[in-house]
């Protein structure tokens, strides 16, 4: 025998096994008892809510044979006996040629519906009622809503009708007003994932309390959706077994450990560490909005169980929130975003943290990056302390053809010298060990980098080192970053020099034709207007 899937055989038998939607079931246990059955009931609620299996025990209850005889007796019955599931009535209910479900999304136009109803006047065969169970009753054309609603206002004698939806607003105010309405709410996470852990004991699965939650949460209030990630998680369990990680293995998902990576890292204003652990969650093949996502909910979670309404991390939380959430608006549409999810974790981490030697050592991002010893402590003499920084610097670096190279290493070394004595971020130290040079053009130096997760660093901070090196050296020096594969010197040489020809006085333009040709540039690059041609 095929394999059947768990929705359908975990799907409900009676009203009392309906679960999250205590308040229906309530009320038509009590209509079922007193004999007020509506003769049309309009089922809304979002996907997997239990509208169809609603409809189902309905239509199986008012044909039970047991609801009946409680009738005939005016006996009430409670909801796990309605239906009872064991007469003739309900055994043959799914054979029952009075029971007819269609639908509505593949079948939508008048004729389809007119054969449906063209048996609705016959009377019942085997049944007391005849039962019409259509889903998706809002796919249907207006023809065919025009054709069944004379049906529901005036319906024949022993017929019933069960329409579900998931779209509300798209059902015609007549047919709303023709009917009972049974709202269907979204099922709590905690219910949905007591039910899976029941699920599971009957298969004999043993699982993690934190596992069925997350599979809970996942499901976002639907459980056909919930059953049907069990199912696929139960499929690949070993040994009858069922983690978190395996969960979060088996669905795709990001594990709470890396999500609480990324958010201690924000918290903690380590922009290094929000680099890395977001690198590791890209290289799984998650999406940017849906790791926002996750965060989202992981916060939340954790807002759920503070106590305290002045707690300082509540606060936090809350923050990073609302900035994940513009970010997710800002990443619909958008080519970039990786970016946006990183950008928006940097803004948070404003303030630079500064990183301890153990985390530097062991940085994956980092290649072999030493922290200089400490400064020897000297006796403090006398109450006048010379600054450390004008003793000690002696930059001295000039930029000749010839030794440009050796220059620009001095340069970095100075720099990272400078940056280490006089203790500011270390975030920049990290920066310009990593960097590399590679040409110096026109009082610019462009250097390479060996990772594209300092670019971020260097935008941010390469204005502030320019103005280091003007003060320490007296030259106006300019610092560019390039990429390592598509860094081309002399055409990064020749678009400095168009741009300094194209910034002359129009009158002296005319004298660098004969110039342009021997750099073999195409003479529309440079902008020379028509009267200085002239």
């Amino acid at each position: 025998m095929a394999y059947e899937a768990l929705y359908t055989r975990a799907r409900p038998k009676n009203l009392a096994q309906l679960i999250g939607q205590t308040h229906i079931s309530t009320t038509l246990t009590r209509a079922i008892n007193q004999d007020r059955m509506s003769h049309a009931y309009l089922l809304v609620g979002t996907r997997g809510t239990g509208k169809t299996s609603t409809a189902r025990i309905l239509a199986k209850a008012i044909n039970c044979e047991t609801v009946h005889n409680a009738k005939e007796t005016n006996s009430e019955l409670p909801a796990n006996k309605i239906p009872c599931n064991e007469c003739d009535a309900c055994k043959n209910f799914k054979s029952s040629p009075d029971n007819i479900e269609f639908d509505a999304a593949s079948n939508r136009s008048v004729e389809d519906v007119s054969r449906l109803l063209s048996t609705a006047y016959l009377a019942p065969i085997q049944s007391r009622f005849k039962t019409f169970i259509i889903d998706e009753i809002h796919m249907l054309t207006n023809e065919a809503i025009n054709s069944i609603l004379k049906m529901i206002e005036e319906p024949p004698k022993n017929v019933i009708f069960f329409l579900a939806t998931t779209e509300f607003n798209k059902v015609p105010m007549t047919i709303r007003s023709r009917c009972q309405i049974l709202n269907f709410k979204l099922i709590p996470t905690e219910l949905i994932a007591d039910y899976l852990t029941r699920i599971a004991t009957r298969l004999n699965l043993s699982v993690e309390e934190e596992a069925m939650y997350k599979v809970a949460r996942l499901a976002r209030g639907s459980m056909r959706d919930a059953m049907t990630f069990l199912d696929q998680c139960y499929s690949m369990s070993d040994n009858n077994s069922l983690t978190l990680d395996m969960v979060d293995s088996t669905l795709g998902l990001v594990s709470d450990a890396d999500l609480d990576d990324i958010i201690d890292s924000a918290i903690s204003k380590n922009r290094i560490k929000i680099i890395q652990s977001t690198a590791k969650i890209f290289k799984s093949g998650l999406t940017a909005d849906n790791i926002a996502e996750s965060l989202i909910t992981n916060l939340r979670d954790k807002v759920s169980k503070i106590v305290d309404p002045n707690s300082s991390k509540l606060a936090v939380y809350n923050e990073i929130i609302d900035k994940l959430r513009q970010a997710v608006i800002e990443m619909q549409g958008s080519g970039i975003p990786e970016v946006i999810l990183e950008t928006t974790l940097f803004k948070f981490a404003s303030t630079p943290l500064n990183i301890n030697n153990s985390f530097i050592n062991n940085a994956s991002v980092i290649n072999q990056i030493q922290q200089p010893p400490p400064a020897p402590v000297k006796p403090v003499l006398n109450t006048v302390v010379e600054p450390k920084e004008e003793k000690i610097f002696e930059w001295q670096i000039h930029f000749t053809e010839e030794n440009q190279t050796e220059m620009a290493k001095k340069l970095l070394d100075k720099l990272y010298e400078y940056f280490s004595v006089t203790d500011v971020e270390s975030e920049i130290k990290i920066l310009i060990k990593n960097l590399t040079f590679a040409e110096f053009v026109d009082d610019t130096i462009f250097f390479s980098i060996n990772s594209a997760a300092f670019e971020h660093i260097f935008q941010e901070h390469h204005k502030r080192i320019e103005k280091l090196i003007q003060e320490k050296t007296g030259e106006y020096l300019k610092i560019e970053l390039v990429n390592d594969e598509d860094y081309d010197k002399e055409q990064t040489a020749v678009a400095l020099i168009v741009e300094k020809i194209n910034n002359l006085p129009a009158e002296e333009k005319k004298y660098t034709k004969d110039f342009i040709k021997l750099l073999n540039v195409d003479y529309e690059n440079i902008q020379i207007i028509s009267s200085v041609e002239n």
